[in-house]
């Protein structure tokens, strides 16, 4: 299995991937392969030679304590029933690889629907945060100050602070800190520059997670009664506050021990971290989520300060797939290994992917090709360059793009040939470009077949859909009239575009304007042998649809391309006519059976993959 290991002390560039044994459950324990790893400031402190004198760790070693994943196997003593549960776990070290074993006092399971990134993300931060507000017995109207309100546990702090009644100040560096402290529920923000006694009013409460001199100006401004909660040291030192001074000004000091737990008490605040949060009511920012491999570019963003929330490693993927033939009952979100891109492609963090025809028509078996293993659905996506092949130079991570894959677009991660993809225009959301590539290769591939020229009348089947909107749009731009069949709902938006709609169904032929030159059949309902006398001639009509019609009448079937032939400023743009969320592809594909409906249905992988 993949490690990644602190071969020396030093910076970021130190951390690097190796071969290790898998792990075996001992006694008492459980083997948890690994989605996602929770990275912690002192992962960085303790990797730059940082706390020699209280830690015990020599390189090389694998840094990480805190994972969210599945158990394989279970040890002498465990209840076989965990095998195959997801769930998070507090270790000792060795977090930072694929797969870990870990004390079952450690362990709690994880929630349905709740991701494995958001419990590998708090399953360190919950418990603290919990523990720390717990301790401060908030009431309604108590005032709270928040110093690191930015950082992961800082705003899982503020919000739950806010909704405990109290009056929450964030104190954080950076606009976009401050922002994410705002949306938590924090009543005002301020800069570490207005931590200044005499400036405002003091507070009752203050949660320290910043330490040394902020934690200092922080514990000035408790007022006497308050509490102040000495717990950050991102720099190395918690607030340098001595508890005679604290007894002086008459203020409660609680150190690092409200963060630190015997097994039982972090598994009680662990299994409510989980609850809360599968319930909404616990969370913070995972500001970055890069895979396991990419495990030094999470520390350069911890040492650079700007970070917002959690960074977290991650080692799966999710993808929609299916054993099966059938209908959308046979899709299932699984968790899959992270894929990895060959010579010449790139891996893409998907941020929305398109649903097609040609994708419930191949899940249905219509295709014909026999199942061999698990399958991917899904032709489009638009997203982020995760990772990069060999031999790619023409990407660069953290790049938007949209484009074309071979299978599997339903995914949080997906591989993609570096040639099919494009740059996403910033003027697209990643909705509207996943909506894209198949309409744009397909109609820009149809009207070539068919040679339209300026002039022309095009006559498009289905003109309502993904590839109809597109070849109007094409058509239109080329100097051709465009006629298009579609529901008469439709008929207004289709007019605002330029092409005259005419309804479905008997007497189409008396209900079109004049002569067609030209006809693409998207629909695929039997409208072919019209098409072939309205044109007097096949050749002069395609269809993307009707494979036997076409082979009946001698007109030219085509059933696509590899590559997305259009260029990304084509100004072509197809209505995204309803979202569904990732772990809702089924749905999706049951709506697009559905039909009648303006432009693309498109899965949103937002909410399944962190920022």
């Amino acid at each position: 299995m993949r490690i990644i290991e602190v071969t020396k002390f030093g910076g970021p560039e130190v951390l690097e991937v190796r071969e290790a044994p898998e792990p075996v459950a001992g006694p008492g324990q459980v083997v948890i392969g690994v989605s996602a790893v929770d990275v912690m400031s002192i992962d960085a402190q303790l990797r730059s030679g940082w706390g020699r004198e209280w830690f015990d760790h020599e390189p090389p070693y694998v840094p990480g304590t805190g994972v969210a994943g599945r158990v394989l196997s279970a040890g002498d003593g465990v209840d076989a029933g965990w095998v195959g549960r997801r769930v998070a776990a507090l270790v000792s070290g060795g977090g930072y690889a694929e797969q870990v074993a870990a004390d079952l006092a450690t362990v709690v399971a994880v929630p349905d629907g709740l991701p494995s990134w958001r419990a590998a993300a708090l399953i360190q931060v919950g418990p603290a945060a919990l523990s720390l507000v717990e301790a401060a017995e908030l009431e309604h109207g108590t005032r709270v100050l928040v110093t690191g309100a930015g950082g992961a546990l800082g705003l899982a702090l503020v919000r739950l602070a806010a909704a405990a009644g109290a009056r929450v100040t964030a104190a954080a560096h950076g606009t976009a800190k401050r922002r994410a402290a705002l949306e938590a529920g924090a009543a005002e923000m301020i800069d570490y520059t207005a931590l200044a006694p005499g400036t405002r009013d003091g507070f009752d409460v203050v949660f320290d997670g910043a330490g040394a001199s902020v934690g200092g100006e922080a514990f000035r401004m408790v007022e006497p009664g308050g509490r102040f909660f000495a717990f950050g040291a991102p720099s190395g030192t918690t607030a340098a506050v001595t508890p005679a001074e604290a007894e002086r000004r008459g203020v409660r000091l609680i150190g690092m021990e409200q963060v630190q737990f015997a097994p039982a008490e972090f598994k009680r605040l662990a299994e409510r971290t989980m609850e809360e949060a599968a319930a909404g009511r616990m969370a913070t920012v995972v500001g970055l989520a890069v895979p396991l491999e990419r495990a030094h570019e999470a520390h350069a963003a911890l040492a650079a300060r700007e970070l917002v929330g959690k960074a977290v490693l991650l080692v799966t993927a999710q993808a929609v797939r299916y054993r099966a033939y059938g209908g959308p009952e046979v899709l299932e979100l699984e968790e899959i290994p992270m894929p990895q891109p060959g010579p010449g492609q790139v891996r893409v963090a998907v941020r929305a992917a398109g649903v097609n025809p040609i994708d419930w028509k191949i899940r249905r078996g219509f295709m014909g090709a026999p199942i061999v293993g698990p399958q991917g659905t899904g032709l489009e996506l638009a997203g982020t360059i995760d990772a990069l092949g060999p031999g790619v130079e023409e990407w660069r991570l953290g790049q938007p793009v949209y484009g074309r894959v071979a299978s599997g677009a339903a995914a949080t991660h997906a591989i993609a040939d570096a040639g099919n993809l494009r740059a996403k225009p910033d003027d697209l959301s990643y909705e509207e470009a996943a909506a894209l590539p198949v309409a744009l290769e397909t109609a820009h591939r149809a009207l070539g077949l068919l040679d339209l020229r300026s002039g022309h009348t095009l006559l498009i089947h289905a003109v309502a859909g993904g590839v109809g909107l597109a070849a109007a749009q094409l058509a239109l731009a080329r100097g051709a009239e465009v006629v298009g069949t579609a529901s008469e709902r439709h008929h207004d938006a289709l007019r605002g575009l330029g092409i005259h709609p005419v309804a479905y169904g008997d007497g189409l032929e008396e209900r079109l304007p004049g002569p067609i030159d030209r006809v693409l059949d998207a629909s695929g309902r039997g409208e072919l042998e019209l098409s072939v006398k309205l044109t007097g001639d096949p050749d002069k009509v395609i269809t993307i649809a009707d494979r036997a019609g076409a082979a009946r009448l001698g007109v030219r079937f085509s059933s696509g391309g590899g590559s997305l032939a259009l260029p990304a400023d084509e100004g072509i743009r197809v209505p995204v006519a309803e979202t569904f969320p990732l772990e809702r592809t089924a749905d999706a594909h049951r709506r697009s059976e559905d039909g009648h409906f303006l432009g693309k249905i498109v899965i949103n992988a937002e909410a399944s993959l962190p920022h």
